[in-house]
C-alpha cells in the first residue's frame, strides 16, 4: 500500500500552542471536513479509528512528529474467521474422539461400577448410620408396595418382594444416584400387566384355534390370573418383557442415547403418568368393591370398566368394603394428620403401610375369614429365593414393541428423580451409565423372576427425607429381603387383596396432585398446556400406550411449531452507544444506510421461507440503486445550510472558507444489511442456498450483506455450502458493533487512492474539542497538515 506522506503527515513545530490537523475527503465523498485544533483530540480520534476500523489491514498506530506512521496489526477479521474454522474442525475432531475409547480398563471398570469409585471415599462413620437408618425404612416399605403392585401387574405377590432384592443388588453397583429406590412402580407395573394380559389371551386363541371375534373377546374378558388355554402364564410373559426391557436400555445406554429422555417433556411426562394414575385407580376398584369384574382392555377400557362397575354395583362385598374403608381411613388420617406431629418428635418415619398389612392378615386369619366372608386373598407365598432360569425367549418378538415403550417410561421416570436429587444434593449423574445400570437390573431380574424395574418416588423420597446418603441403603435393605424371603412370607398368605388395593389408592395421591401441574403449564406456555392435556385425555380415554404416542406427538407439533415461528427483529443502537437492541425500544435508533436485523431460531427448510418473507418485508431487494460514491460512507450525503443553524459549538475558521458551513446528513437508502445470526441455533443446506440466493439479489441493488456472530457448526456449513467463497470472508465478523464499523468506514487503500484526486471546494473547519462529530465522519477522513499561518 502506498504511503500518501504528502496527504497524511502530520508535523508539530516546537513552541506551538495548538496544531491544526484537517481531514480531508475526496471528490466522491461528498462530505470534505475539518480542522482539529487540538494535537491530542486528533490522536485520540486516530486511536479510536484504528481501534475500530476492522476494514485495514494496514492502518494507521502511531503518530509520529513527522507522520502518521502506517503499521499492519492482525485483521480482526481474519482473526475471527481463522478462530471458526479452528473450531469447526475442532469439532470435528471431537466427534471422532467421542466415538473411540480412550479409557484404560480401571477407568472402564469404574465407570461401569461406580460404587467402586465412591466406595473408598465413604465416611463410614458419619454415613453408615443414616444409610442403615433409610435402607431399614424402604425395607419396609418394599414388602406392601411390593405386593401391592404385583397385584397391579396381575402377578403374584411374591413377584413384588423379587423385585425388591434383585434387581436392587446390581443397580447398587452400577447406578450414579445416590438416592433413587429402585423396584416396583404403580405406572410401569400397570403396563407390564396389561401387555401380559393381552399375549396371554392371544396365545390362548392360538393354542385353541379360536378365531372368532366373540371367544376371542371372551378371553380378554376373564378375571382369573391365568388365561385358560395359554402356555404361557402371566409371570413368564413379564419376565420376557423384562428380559426386553433390559436388552433395549442396555442398548441404548451403549449408543450413549442417555439424551433421549429429552424426547418426553415434563408436560408430557406429567400428563401421562396422571393419566396412567387413572388407570391404577379403576383397576384397582373391582377389589376395593369385592366385585368379579372382566377384564378390559383395548380403547375406551376406563369408560367400558365403569360401566361394568355399574351393572355389577348389586354384587359388591361389604366385607371387602369395609376392609376397604377401614384401611383408606386409618392411611389417611395417619399421613395427613398424625405423621406431620409425629415427624416432630421422632427422627425415622413410622411405617404404617407395614402396620396395616400386618393388622389386616391377623384380623382377615383370626376373625374376619376369606371362607366365611368370601373376598380373595393372597393364598399361597413360597420360601427360598428362586432358583436362576432363562424365561421363555420364544416369545420376546411378541414383546419387543411394547418392551420398548416400557423401557422408555421406566427410564425417563428413573431419570428424572435421579436428577432431582443430584441437584438437590451437588453431585453428578450419567444418564447413559443410568440407562446400562436400569437395563442390566432388569436383565438379570428376568432370570429370578421379575418384571421391569424403575425408581419409586414415594420411597426415593422417604429414603432421602431419612438421610440415606448412598446406595448402601439399598444393600442394605435387601438383606433384611432375604429374610422376608426365607422365613416371614407366608404369614400374609391370608391378607386380603382390598388391603392392598387400598394402599395403592393412597400411595396415588402424589400422581393426582399432579394435576396441579396444568394451570402452571398454562400460566407458562399454552402450548405446554396443550401437551399435558392431550397426554393426559389421550391415556385416560384410548390407553397407556396411545396415550405416551398420543402425547409424543403433540410434543413434536409443539416443538415444530415453535421453531417455524421464529423471532425476527430490526436493532438499533441504544442512545449513541455500542450497545444495539430492538430499534422499537426508546432512545433506540437505526443507524441510517444500514439495516441490522437480528435473527432467533434455526434456518433450516421448515424456516427459511418465512425468513426470507419477513427480511423482504424490512428490506426489499427493489431498492433503487444509489448515486456514486454512496457506498463508500453508507449513504452519507451533504446539504448546504446557514451558519445560524450549525450548532453553536461548531467554531468556523473564516480564513480557511468562504462558503457556507456543510452539515452531515445520511441517506434514507440502506447500503448494507447486518444479519444478527448469534441466536441461530442451526442452519442446513437449504437456509445456506437461501442466503447465497439473497446475496446475490441484493448484490444487485448494490446493497452487501453481512453476517455476524456465526457458531462454528454455522460456519462449517456454510463452508461447505460455498457461502464463504460467495460472500467473502471479509463479510463475516464476530459482533455487530464490528460489522457495522466496517459499513461505516469505507475501504481504506480505496480512500487513499481518491486522496490523490483534488479535494472538494466545498470544506469547512471543525474545531474537534468542542464538537461532537459523528464517528462514522471522523473514521472516514485522512488527516493533512493544516500549516500555522492559515
Amino acid at each position: 500500500m502506498k504511503r500518501h506522506r504528502e496527504r497524511s503527515s502530520l508535523t508539530k513545530e516546537e513552541g506551538e500552542e495548538h496544531e491544526q490537523i484537517r481531514l480531508v475527503h475526496t471528490p466522491d465523498l461528498p462530505v470534505t471536513i475539518v480542522k482539529m485544533n487540538d494535537f491530542s483530540a486528533a490522536k485520540d480520534q486516530a486511536n479510536f479509528v484504528m481501534k475500530h476500523n476492522n476494514s485495514f489491514c494496514n492502518t494507521a498506530t502511531d503518530m509520529s512528529n513527522e507522520y502518521l506512521e502506517k503499521a499492519s496489526p492482525p485483521n480482526p477479521r481474519k482473526i475471527y474467521a481463522d478462530c471458526i474454522l479452528r473450531a469447526s474442525e475442532s469439532q470435528k475432531s471431537s466427534i471422532k474422539s467421542s466415538m473411540r475409547c480412550k479409557c484404560t480398563p480401571l477407568e472402564w471398570f469404574l465407570t461401569l461400577f461406580p460404587i467402586f469409585s465412591w466406595l473408598p471415599k465413604y465416611n463410614w462413620r458419619t454415613d453408615l448410620s443414616f444409610d442403615l437408618v433409610a435402607g431399614t425404612t424402604i425395607c419396609v416399605m418394599h414388602i406392601p408396595q411390593g405386593m401391592a403392585y404385583a397385584l397391579l401387574g396381575n402377578l403374584q405377590p411374591i413377584i413384588g418382594i423379587y423385585m425388591a432384592f434383585f434387581p436392587i443388588i446390581v443397580y447398587s453397583f452400577m447406578g450414579t444416584s445416590r438416592h433413587v429406590s429402585m423396584g416396583t412402580f404403580a405406572v410401569v407395573c400397570l403396563m407390564t400387566g396389561k401387555v401380559a394380559t393381552e399375549r396371554m389371551a392371544s396365545y390362548a386363541a392360538v393354542q385353541l384355534k379360536l378365531n372368532d371375534s366373540a371367544l376371542l373377546s371372551e378371553l380378554y374378558l376373564t378375571d382369573d390370573e391365568t388365561t385358560p388355554g395359554s402356555p404361557y402364564t402371566s409371570e413368564q410373559i413379564a419376565t420376557v418383557i423384562s428380559f426386553s426391557v433390559g436388552i433395549w436400555q442396555i442398548l441404548m445406554g451403549t449408543l450413549r442415547l442417555g439424551s433421549l429422555s429429552v424426547l418426553l417433556s415434563a408436560e408430557l411426562v406429567s400428563g401421562f403418568t396422571t393419566g396412567a394414575a387413572v388407570h391404577v385407580l379403576t383397576s384397582q376398584i373391582r377389589n376395593l368393591l369385592g366385585l368379579s369384574l372382566p377384564r378390559r382392555n383395548g380403547l375406551f377400557k376406563i369408560p367400558l370398566t365403569y360401566v361394568d362397575i355399574m351393572w355389577n354395583f348389586g354384587n359388591i362385598n361389604v366385607t371387602a368394603v369395609l376392609f376397604s374403608v377401614f384401611t383408606i381411613s386409618s392411611l389417611v388420617i395417619f399421613n395427613e394428620v398424625l405423621k406431620p406431629i409425629a415427624a416432630r418428635k421422632i427422627p425415622f418415619p413410622i411405617p404404617i403401610e407395614l402396620f396395616t398389612i400386618i393388622i389386616g392378615t391377623l384380623v382377615s386369619k383370626y376373625w374376619i375369614t376369606s371362607k366365611e366372608y368370601g373376598f380373595p386373598i393372597v393364598n399361597h407365598i413360597p420360601t427360598g429365593l428362586p432358583t436362576p432360569s432363562l424365561p421363555p425367549i420364544e416369545i420376546l418378538p411378541d414383546v419387543i414393541v411394547d418392551s420398548f415403550v416400557i423401557a422408555l417410561v421406566a427410564f425417563v421416570i428413573s431419570v428424572s428423580m435421579a436428577k432431582i436429587f443430584a441437584i438437590k444434593h451437588n453431585y453428578q449423574i450419567n444418564p447413559n451409565q443410568e440407562l446400562i445400570a436400569n437395563g442390566t437390573s432388569n436383565f438379570v431380574g428376568s432370570l429370578f423372576m421379575c418384571a421391569p424395574i424403575s425408581a419409586s418416588l414415594s420411597r426415593s423420597l422417604i429414603q432421602e427425607q431419612v438421610g440415606g446418603k448412598s446406595q448402601i441403603a439399598g444393600l442394605f435393605s435387601c438383606s433384611l429381603i432375604v429374610i422376608v424371603l426365607l422365613w416371614i412370607g407366608p404369614f400374609f398368605e391370608t391378607l386380603p387383596h382390598c388391603v392392598l388395593s387400598a394402599m395403592i389408592v393412597v400411595a396415588l395421591k402424589g400422581m393426582f396432585l399432579q394435576f396441579l401441574d396444568l394451570p402452571k403449564a398454562y400460566n407458562e406456555s399454552l402450548l405446554n398446556a396443550v401437551v399435558w392435556v392431550a397426554a393426559f385425555i389421550a391415556t385416560v380415554l384410548l390407553d397407556i400406550e396411545y396415550g405416551l404416542g398420543v402425547g409424543l406427538i403433540f410434543s413434536i407439533c409443539t416443538l415444530i411449531f415453535t421453531s417455524n415461528k421464529p423471532h425476527i427483529n430490526v436493532l438499533g443502537t441504544y442512545a449513541d452507544s455500542n450497545v444495539y437492541v430492538d430499534a422499537s425500544m426508546t432512545q433506540a435508533k437505526e443507524i441510517p444506510g444500514i439495516k441490522i436485523v437480528k435473527y432467533t431460531g434455526s434456518l433450516n427448510f421448515a424456516t427459511i421461507e418465512l425468513f426470507v418473507e419477513k427480511l423482504q418485508l424490512i428490506i426489499p431487494p427493489t431498492e433503487p440503486k444509489r448515486k456514486k460514491g454512496a457506498n463508500n460512507l453508507g449513504g452519507i450525503i451533504v446539504s448546504t445550510i446557514s451558519k445560524e443553524k450549525i450548532n453553536d459549538n461548531v467554531s468556523i475558521d473564516d480564513n480557511l472558507c468562504d462558503f457556507h458551513p456543510a452539515m452531515v446528513q445520511l441517506q434514507e437508502s440502506i447500503s448494507w444489511i447486518i444479519l444478527d445470526f448469534s441466536s441461530v441455533s442451526s442452519i442446513d443446506p437449504a437456509g445456506v442456498k437461501a442466503l447465497k440466493s439473497l446475496t446475490k439479489t441484493y448484490l444487485k441493488k448494490d446493497i452487501q450483506l453481512i453476517f455476524v456472530g456465526c457458531a462454528p457448526s454455522l460456519f462449517q456449513v456454510m463452508e461447505r455450502c460455498e457461502l464463504l467463497s460467495q460472500a467473502g470472508i471479509e463479510h463475516f465478523f464476530s459482533t455487530v458493533h464490528d460489522a457495522v464499523t466496517f459499513c461505516c468506514v469505507p475501504n481504506f487503500e480505496q480512500i487513499n487512492n481518491n486522496a490523490n484526486q483534488a479535494m472538494s471546494p466545498d470544506s469547512i473547519n471543525i474545531d474537534c474539542v468542542t464538537t461532537n462529530v459523528p464517528y462514522q465522519v471522523i473514521q472516514n477522513s485522512i488527516f493533512e497538515k493544516i500549516p500555522n499561518n492559515t
